[in-house]
């Protein structure tokens, strides 16, 4: 593979199709942030197995009076999640598709882009959640280990008798996450494969993730070249961000900051928690904005590849 002409074409590409870098930016966007609401909430945090009586009742007194707008809260954002994670899968197919036009000589723009991203959006979601579905497990056996944790400390705040369970099970599921990942680390390799077979080929959840599977199998050599070079255009960029969105992580966490340097208790007052939130934002939409480039660009790189395998390994039709 020459890698010097695929990476011009992929820049060239981009470049001269700009509207790649809005749909780079929706593919970039990250997860959404929570957000808390209430009345002032100091506590120190001692040593020790018990939590203090003082802050044990603070908490109560909190989850009492704002449990419930904490709760919708939650409920309210994560809908919003999932609607941002449906919008950034419908812009990775779209950015597929276009660059896959592009090179045949059709004329793209964002409306169809984004419309043939939509119009495949349930096959994009089938793909993403059945290659995932372990890491979603291992997500939602924490999230219950944490609410288990918080009823306790709701219950009394006495750790003593559960001390022992809760760390032999957390032990246990950290010894799953090590072992789930090298499973990881070949689904972030056979993913991107998967969904050009699902847009480029129209095939079925299963039959794009066996497709995508063969494409690496019989090209993990230039695939693993071409992955570390954008994990050396990944880290540039990642220095760039950082530049970016330094001041905005000041912006979100700034009370908080000051409070640790004075030497202050924990402060969670509505301040605190609105810059949070809002510095959270921006801090998620400025690095959106600078990743979009490295995205739309690193999409229409591997599409270029992916053509160049499946020409070689004659899986130009559907499987």
């Amino acid at each position: 593979m020459d890698y010097g002409k695929l990476f011009r074409r992929g820049w060239e590409i981009v470049w001269q199709n700009k509207y790649l870098f809005i749909l780079g930016f929706l593919a970039a966007l990250g997860g959404g942030g929570g957000g808390n609401s209430g009345s002032n909430f100091n506590y120190n945090v001692p040593g020790g197995n018990d939590f203090p009586a003082d802050a044990v009742e603070e908490m109560t007194q909190f989850w009492g009076q704002y449990g419930g707008l904490i709760i919708g809260l939650l409920c309210f954002f994560f809908i919003l999640g999932i609607v941002f994670w449906l919008i950034r899968l419908a812009a990775v197919g779209g950015l597929i598709e276009s660059v896959d036009r592009i090179e045949a000589g059709e004329k793209m723009s964002f409306g169809k882009a984004f419309s043939a991203g939509v119009a495949r959006i349930w096959s994009l979601v089938g793909v993403s959640l059945l290659l995932n579905l372990p890491f979603i497990l291992i997500g939602l056996l924490f999230a219950g280990a944490g609410a288990s944790v918080f009823a306790t400390a709701m219950d009394g705040g006495s750790f003593a008798g559960a001390e022992r369970t809760f760390g032999i099970f957390f032990a246990c599921l950290g010894l799953l996450v090590c072992l789930l990942i090298p499973l990881g680390i070949v689904i972030a390799i056979v993913q991107p494969f998967a969904l050009r077979g699902l847009m480029l080929k129209q095939l079925g959840v299963v039959e794009s993730i066996r497709h995508g599977w063969q494409v690496v199998r019989n090209n993990i050599g230039d695939i693993l070249l071409l992955g570390i070079a954008f994990m050396v255009i990944g880290f540039l960029f990642g220095l760039v961000t950082l530049v970016f969105t330094i001041p905005f992580a000041f912006l979100a966490a700034g009370p908080f900051i000051m409070d640790a340097f004075r030497g202050n208790a924990i402060n969670f007052g509505v301040t605190e928690v609105l810059s949070l939130a809002f510095g959270g934002i921006c801090l998620g939409l400025v690095g959106a904005a600078v990743n979009s480039v490295l995205t739309a660009y690193r999409s229409a790189t591997v599409t270029l590849a992916y053509h160049h395998f499946v020409q070689k390994d004659g899986l130009e039709k559907a499987v």
